[in-house]
């Protein structure tokens, strides 16, 4: 059971599909950053490392995650939203998959290795703060919108030494700092290979737009895509767009039919812990207690099943389960406890 602290709820994203911890009183994930994971998501493959910096509560790193098996990584300066995204991680079973920092994104390149990254996913602060600009009185907001802590050049310069050759830089900004970001990336060696400006109405001017840059490759060919119209007449998301925002029955079914495939946790007479994998849980632990399950099950007879996962993709509930094996048995009671496990 995951814990609550003054002022957080749990959210849903994607439809059901994922839950988030978000503070009431802190800025909740937008559309922005489903719009960024979405694009980024295209590019990620199952063998990719992605490290997403300014990560938040980590929704878009969650999105992305849902869709691949790639590893990732996540960078957060604040430790309350950074606890946050830990315990959301928890709540959709993804720990093995990803791993937050609380730390700030200047000194990623330190914890994190560098030129080793597929791609890097960034939703950094919009504004900059002129001298006697007053910024928002609520910490927690302020740096979130403003560069406080960090600038536009250091992100880009960061992006640029954690991707390896030719990896892939997507960041989501405002269009009046496509200029400097540009430049910056020219600058620290990524070319801007595609601008995606969205729009709220056709006939406005663009509000928002996703930046593709790639590393170490030539200046040129850079496409500007035809502007995103976000809203309908009635002020609603379009089709197009609330299909990246809410999945449909139909792609839920799709992922859900995928197969099934179970890690699951037996409790063994000597009160010692067992990971394992499976696609039929009933028959696995048959054969544990025959005898023919695992060596280590064989002696420890009989066992009893007390906590299992459902996953889509054999290779999530291999790796779930090879996660688990390789912790203390102090912290494999701490798991269960957290997941509401009595034994």
């Amino acid at each position: 059971m995951v814990e609550l602290g003054k002022n957080e709820r749990i959210d849903y994203m994607y439809s059901d599909s994922l839950q988030i911890i978000q503070d009431k009183t802190a800025f909740s994930f937008s559309s922005d950053t489903l719009f960024l994971a979405h694009w980024a998501k295209k590019a990620i493959h199952d063998r990719n490392k992605v490290a997403e910096l300014c990560s938040g509560n980590c929704a878009a790193t969650m999105y992305m995650a849902y869709f691949n098996r790639a590893k990732y990584d996540a960078v957060e300066i604040q430790p309350e939203i950074a606890s946050q995204a830990r315990r959301s991680i928890a709540l959709n079973h993804m720990e093995n998959r990803i791993t937050v920092h609380e730390d700030n994104v200047l000194n990623a390149p330190k914890f994190l290795r560098k030129d080793s990254y597929d791609v890097v996913v960034v939703n950094p602060p919009y504004f900059k703060v002129p001298k006697g600009h007053e910024v928002n009185p609520d910490e927690k907001k302020a740096i979130a919108r403003h560069e406080i802590l960090i600038n536009l050049e250091q992100i880009i310069e960061v992006s640029s030494r954690l991707l390896k050759m030719k990896g892939k830089m997507f960041m989501v900004h405002r269009p009046e700092r496509l200029g400097e970001i540009c430049y910056y990336c020219m600058k620290h060696d990524l070319s801007v290979k595609m601008v995606q400006p969205f729009v709220s109405h056709r006939g406005e001017d663009a509000n928002l737009m996703i930046i593709e840059a790639v590393k170490h490759t030539a200046f040129d060919g850079t496409v500007i895509k035809d502007a995103i119209e976000v809203h309908d007449k009635t002020g609603a998301y379009q089709p197009e767009l609330q299909r990246i925002l809410r999945e449909t029955p139909e792609d839920k079914a799709k992922h859900d039919n995928a197969g099934d495939y179970y890690f699951y946790v037996l409790l063994c007479n000597d009160g010692s812990f067992y990971g394992g994998f499976t696609n039929d849980l009933a028959h696995r632990l048959k054969m544990h207690n025959s005898g023919k399950g695992a060596k280590y099950t064989k002696s420890r007879r009989p066992v009893k099943m007390i906590y299992h996962e459902k996953f889509d993709d054999k290779r999530l509930a291999l790796k779930r389960e090879y996660w688990f094996k390789h912790h203390t048995r102090a912290w494999k009671k701490k798991f269960l406890r957290e997941h509401n496990v009595k034994f």
